[in-house]
């Protein structure tokens, strides 16, 4: 079948996407997968590293904009409807997958005005801005958690499916993962990370543990953030630990890296997890069953990373301290419990694992399908 894709501005809306993408590619191998985007986002060079077509439009959102600002947006989304609908009517696709982010507006908007089926995946358990607009036109919403309080309409339309992880992140072997980053088999692994860009509170916090933590034969895998690196490195030389990221193997237990582009190995070497809380990444730590100790990012729109977070601590897969809170003190108590408590990790671990969609793609696919009267 033919499908276009759409989702951006963060890689929260694009590797869904993309993993729905390679489970369409797998499932349906002539299948012709376009995507659709804003060329100046990450989608568009993500998009064509995993392989796919990209078609650009004019978008541009809402946030922080004067009135000439605001008439120039205004001016470009027009514009991106027009040229979205042009797309639409060369390509004739079956199917037109929205993951949300302002860059899938104008083409979810006219595909559902051309009666071309329409499916939308909202990844957190509040539903955005652009996907509370795009919700009440759609065919079907595929939902990650449960979703409150939606009006009767939007609601009836909903699946919960979870979110798609990549194949790599399933498929990788503990064992594998712990010897790829040069670490111990029969030691605990921390990872610590706050997304693609960094968390400076966090990187703080937790450098004052460091020494203890590595005392008390604790493996520590800390991805700081590119930008952070420089800063958060120069604390660990500062307490005499080696940094050096161009290895990416760790040394003495301890491994310091900006980023890391294969998480796969990271996720599957942990026994805990130090994170924001974004959608994508906590569907891979439940699809591999880790437990967590969540920072929400405090400034995230509609504060809906304190909601992600909540479902699992509801759950009881992971604890959670909001950004204000902490400290090394606060972050000390939370590994007492969380990592040093085996019985509690074990459990948490188990009840992540519960929570954990690994055939979310599947699941998308399934009602893809049943949208494209395929």
């Amino acid at each position: 079948m033919n499908v276009m894709l759409s989702g951006g501005g963060t890689g929260g809306h694009i590797y869904p996407a993309l993993a729905v993408a390679e489970a369409i590619r797998q499932k349906y191998p002539d299948s012709r997968l376009v995507y659709v985007g804003n060329v100046d986002g990450m989608e568009h060079e993500l998009a064509k590293e995993a392989g796919y077509e990209f078609i650009p439009v004019s978008v541009a959102g809402f946030k922080g904009r004067g009135p000439l600002q605001m008439l120039q947006m205004l001016y470009k989304n027009w514009r991106g409807l027009a040229e979205a609908k042009a797309l639409l009517r060369q390509f004739h696709p079956d199917l037109v997958i929205g993951t949300g982010g302002y860059a899938c507006g104008p083409l979810l908007l006219e595909a559902t005005r051309l009666h071309i089926p329409t499916l939308l995946h909202e990844q957190n358990a509040i539903m955005g801005k652009t996907n509370k607009i795009l919700s009440r036109h759609v065919n079907k919403i595929c939902l990650t958690f449960p979703i409150a309080n939606l009006p009767d309409a939007v609601s009836a339309k909903c699946e919960l499916t979870g979110l798609p992880v990549r194949r790599a992140i399933l498929e990788t072997d503990t064992a594998a993962a712990r010897q790829h980053l040069g670490l111990a088999v029969d030691k605990p692994v921390l990872v610590v990370t706050g997304g693609s860009q960094g968390a400076r509170h966090i990187n703080q916090a937790m450098a004052e543990l460091w020494p203890e933590l590595l005392a008390a034969g604790v493996q520590i895998v800390h991805i700081t953030g590119e930008k952070l690196f420089d800063e958060t490195a120069q604390l660990a030389r500062r307490n005499g630990l080696p940094v050096d990221p161009k290895t990416q193997q760790a040394k003495d237990g301890f491994l310091l890296l900006p980023y890391l582009h294969h998480m796969e190995y990271a996720l599957a070497a942990a026994d805990l997890v130090i994170s924001r809380a974004g959608a994508s990444f906590l569907a891979e730590v439940m699809a591999l069953g880790r437990a967590a100790i969540l920072v929400p990012y405090p400034y995230a729109a509609g504060n809906h990373q304190v909601y992600n977070a909540q479902a699992l601590v509801e759950a009881g897969a992971a604890l959670l301290i909001e950004d204000a809170a902490l400290s090394a003190q606060s972050l000390r108590q939370a590994l007492q419990k969380a990592l040093f408590d085996i019985n509690l990790r074990e459990k948490m671990a188990a009840n992540s694992a519960a929570l954990g969609k690994r055939e979310a793609a599947t699941a998308i696919i399934g009602v893809a399908a049943a949208v494209a009267r395929l």
